[in-house]
């Protein structure tokens, strides 16, 4: 019944001289695909968990006049974003966690690097992902947001990134300055505990959504379970109210 309602539908258009067009709403050009996020035109970008420096060097891309300020405490991992932005200018990286006090924490380092976290990996996140599950203590260093960057000429409008595995409440809290200057924050969230007492996707969106802010969806592939593919992770987006 429906394929002979759709034929005549196709016929009666066709009588008008029109016909029907399938929109593919995944295919964006490449030329629009960021359109709305250099439309902001940033300043400035703070990577919060910078890794290996893959973010830092994509957003430079994007935002090539920007400063850009990096955070990533583990020391192999510091070396290399170094290296990958040598000569950038306006870029500054800083071998510290952030966290909502100033001192010094064990942090826990997975035999995957991107899964280290200053929280202790959950039982979740070992089972189904046991390559990470190797870890050893490393003692960092670990500054407020507020504090590691009160000394510089923060350039508005600034976009905010924090992939800390589970930190993200503590980050959060010791840069309440910062994140109320900010347009745009990306951020890592979990729908599921992966971390030992981390906050969770809810959590997260009404902190934000309390500092005037709005999710807008995710950013990069979400992390899926390999077991039965439920959404465990996703980049989230939160722009300033009315902004977007």
């Amino acid at each position: 019944m429906k394929s002979k309602i759709k034929a005549f539908a196709k016929k009666l258009l066709g009588f008008f001289g029109l016909r029907v067009a399938h929109i593919d709403r995944r295919q964006v050009s490449d030329e629009n695909r960021l359109k709305w996020l250099r439309d902001f035109r940033i300043k400035t970008v703070i990577d919060i968990g910078a890794s290996k420096g893959s973010f830092s060097a994509e957003f430079h891309g994007i935002f090539p006049k920007a400063q850009i300020f990096a955070f990533e405490p583990l020391p192999d991992c510091f070396t290399l974003v170094q290296k990958r932005m040598a000569g950038i200018a306006g870029f500054q990286a800083f071998n510290i966690a952030l966290g909502d006090v100033a001192g010094s924490v064990t942090m826990h380092r997975s035999s995957y690097s991107g899964s280290s976290s200053l929280r202790e990996m959950g039982a979740l996140h070992k089972d189904l992902f046991p390559v990470t599950a190797g870890q050893r203590e490393v003692a960092v260093s670990v500054d407020t947001l507020d504090h590691a960057l009160s000394g510089f000429n923060l350039q508005e409008p600034m976009l905010v990134k924090i992939d800390v595995q589970g930190f993200e409440d503590k980050v959060m809290d010791g840069g309440m300055d910062v994140l109320k200057r900010a347009k745009i924050v990306l951020v890592e969230t979990s729908f599921y505990e992966l971390y030992k007492g981390q906050p969770l996707f809810d959590g997260v969106y009404e902190l934000l959504k309390g500092l005037g802010f709005e999710y807008h969806g995710s950013w990069a592939p979400e992390l899926k379970s390999p077991i039965d593919g439920r959404l465990l992770q996703q980049d989230s987006v939160f722009a300033r109210r009315a902004d977007l």
